[in-house]
């Protein structure tokens, strides 16, 4: 899951005030903050923005077709000149803009098939794209035509279309747009639609180029060694968010016709001017209920006036939504980091869940533990097999990264254990988990090569040889032999009935006496990082079993033993043909107010991964290695409620 890394500016926040935004309480900085001087541009690198910006708006305005509807001029025109931009502003030579490259610019904006060579990643990261998408959605809205198809949520890449957000290429005029005709009459003229003005796109264009200024700066100033920092609302000026406070204002009063569009309307523009500030392709639902309770005080507020004929629609926005939309912001500055993590929890759950039955998960109303029994039965298939991505392509470890393939993982991960905090808290992690290999206790490592070292010691041992005359079928025996003694007290045959299956310690291959390669052993400390750092209260478990069955009236929560967070256990087990990775947990359903009563159910969750493994001859020894394919890094999450005894008088 997506956590963009605070800058050293919030860490002097030394007080906290309170912000009210729709009778919701938002904590909030004092006033006074000391920025990362990258992120204040100079006057030179502002007129870089503003060249940039006022170079596009006029290539647009001179090339749209006068007779097609505002959004298809966004979208057809508009879009390809936006991402070349986008690439010179973030990886191009920034420095020569204003030494003669406007004739360069505008032969990349005439031609989609020109190569853009500015030295960066073959596509935009995907957070960048997610805020080029979400610009030009809210470029497409300024304007609201009879055409103009009305949407909810920015452009999705469809078929066809590039990774980064690109278009295929399309026909596009040279010179003076070709004037369409009527197949029904030659002589009818054809209908010329509202275009948006020069000075409304420049604005929208030039706030778009300041902030990927911002970030190219902040990145040319750590000298490569940090990824794109894509959320950068916390270091805009005053100025630059009453200019997009304005263009929401301007928009939302040329867009309402009715009382019945000021709710919808408005929702729709603030979400997506948020979409873009915080680069993120999805709005969490705490976004959606702030927005929505800034929607109902602002009705509230001129529902008042209007009655009453104290004031006209203008000065009602001037009076009552500015001040609104203003602390809206505020609040975006303050809590960036905390609302990205939860629109990159959301797309996650979008991508991994079913749509209808997490509608109906979310939706259920139980009425007991043997209803939540049968349910979970009857989607057994679903809750077992819930696939999760490799989060190397889902911008995990605080990264962004947009591509695929093993460069991209092996890049993502040694990235990730080469940074001292996150290694140092997965440590700490995994020394509370019980972690085995091969059915073998994994001592507690202080530090990547210890953790490596151990995990040697116990892969190439006499004693791993000798633990393996336990067999898993002698395991299964054992487990029916005690289960068909006690099955006839169970409310359901769901739940944990075999746990040595599901929590498999004791599964391997007697045939694993061959050695294992050191690089193996390498991959598999580096995989038991990443491990932990997705288990327990942070990592997708969690997320899932909250989504499907928390809600306003309980509370999910990892399960507590002996007054500490019991994070379950991590097994890994190796075999000839592949090397198994098994997070396990456990998650308590509370009613809230949560206090010392007991749980109402508890869930036990399994994620896991499989390694696969190729073996080459070294003398006369077979080395097991890692064997990369299109499924690496996938993993398979399991749900399933605790195993329940039916209690009779």
């Amino acid at each position: 899951i997506h956590h963009d890394r605070r800058h050293e500016a919030q860490s002097q926040l030394d007080s906290d005030s309170v912000l009210p935004i729709a009778n919701h309480t938002v904590t909030m900085a004092p006033p006074t903050l000391t920025t990362n001087n990258a992120a204040v541009l100079s006057a030179n690198e502002s007129s870089q923005a503003r060249h940039l910006a006022n170079s596009v708006a006029s290539w647009y305005l001179a090339t749209l077709d006068p007779h097609a509807p505002h959004s298809q001029n966004v979208e057809l025109r508009l879009r390809h000149p936006v991402h070349v931009v986008t690439r010179c502003i973030l990886y191009g030579n920034i420095s020569g803009i204003e030494a003669g490259v406007t004739e360069e610019l505008e032969a990349l904006f005439n031609d989609d098939d020109a190569e853009i060579k500015d030295g960066g990643p073959e596509t935009l990261t995907r957070r960048s794209a997610a805020r080029m998408e979400a610009f030009l959605a809210s470029c497409a809205d300024a304007l609201r035509g009879d055409e103009d198809p009305r949407h909810d949520e920015p452009r999705k890449l469809a078929d066809g279309d590039g990774k980064d957000g690109s278009k295929k290429p399309i026909s596009r005029p040279t010179s003076t747009p070709t004037r369409a005709t009527s197949t029904a009459s030659s002589s009818k003229t054809p209908k010329m639609h509202r275009q948006i003005e020069h000075g409304e796109l420049l604005l929208r264009l030039d706030l778009y180029c300041r902030t990927l200024r911002r970030i190219r700066s902040i990145a040319d100033y750590s000298n490569g060694t940090k990824q794109l920092e894509e959320c950068i609302i916390l270091y805009e000026p005053k100025k630059s968010i009453r200019s997009r406070v304005r263009l929401i204002v301007q928009t939302f009063l040329s867009n309402v016709d009715c009382v019945r569009d000021v709710r919808k309307t408005l929702m729709n523009l603030i979400l997506k001017a948020t979409l873009e500030v915080l680069a993120v392709e999805i709005w969490c639902e705490e976004l959606s209920d702030t927005v929505d309770r800034l929607a109902s005080e602002y009705e509230h507020k001129v529902s008042f006036g209007s009655l009453a004929f104290l004031s006209s629609p203008d000065s009602s926005v001037e009076t009552h939504l500015t001040p609104l939309l203003i602390k809206y912001f505020e609040y975006l500055q303050m809590n960036w980091e905390s609302l990205v993590s939860k629109c990159e929890i959301e797309r996650m759950l979008r991508a991994v869940l079913d749509r209808d039955l997490r509608y109906f998960f979310k939706n259920a109303v139980f009425h007991s533990v043997g209803h939540i029994l049968d349910v979970c039965r009857d989607e057994r298939g679903f809750l077992d097999n819930i696939a999760l991505p490799p989060p190397w392509k889902e911008g995990v470890f605080g990264k962004s990264s947009g591509g695929d393939g093993n460069k991209d993982m092996d890049a993502a991960i040694n990235s990730y254990c080469s940074d001292a905090a996150l290694v140092s808290q997965a440590l700490r992690d995994l020394r509370r988990e019980v972690i085995t290999v091969n059915g073998q206790i994994l001592s507690p490592a202080h530090n990547v090569p210890e953790l490596a070292e151990y995990l040697g010691q116990i892969l190439n041992s006499n004693q791993m040889k000798k633990s393996l005359g336990e067999t898993k079928d002698s395991i299964l025996r054992n487990s029916r032999r005690r289960l068909k003694k006690r099955v006839s007290n169970y409310t359901s045959d769901f739940g944990l009935e075999l746990e040595s299956d599901f929590f498999s310690g004791g599964e391997s291959d007697s045939s694993v006496a061959s050695k294992v390669d050191v690089g193996l052993v390498d991959v598999l400390a580096r995989r038991l990082l990443i491990a932990a750092s997705r288990t327990g209260a942070g990592g997708d478990a969690y997320f899932v079993v909250r989504d499907l069955f928390g809600g306003d009236e309980v509370e999910v929560v990892p399960h507590q033993s002996s007054g500490r967070v019991n994070q379950g256990t991590i097994e890994i087990i190796v075999k000839m043909t592949s090397a198994i990775i098994k997070s396990h947990a456990k998650f308590d359903i509370f009613a809230k107010p949560c206090g010392d009563s007991d749980p109402l159910i508890q869930f036990h969750t399994t994620t896991t991964e499989t390694l696969t493994l190729q073996q080459s001859v070294d003398g006369s020894t077979v080395l097991l290695k890692e064997k990369k394919t299109k499924m690496t890094g996938w993993r398979t999450l399991a749900i399933r409620p605790a195993y329940y005894e039916k209690i009779t008088a």
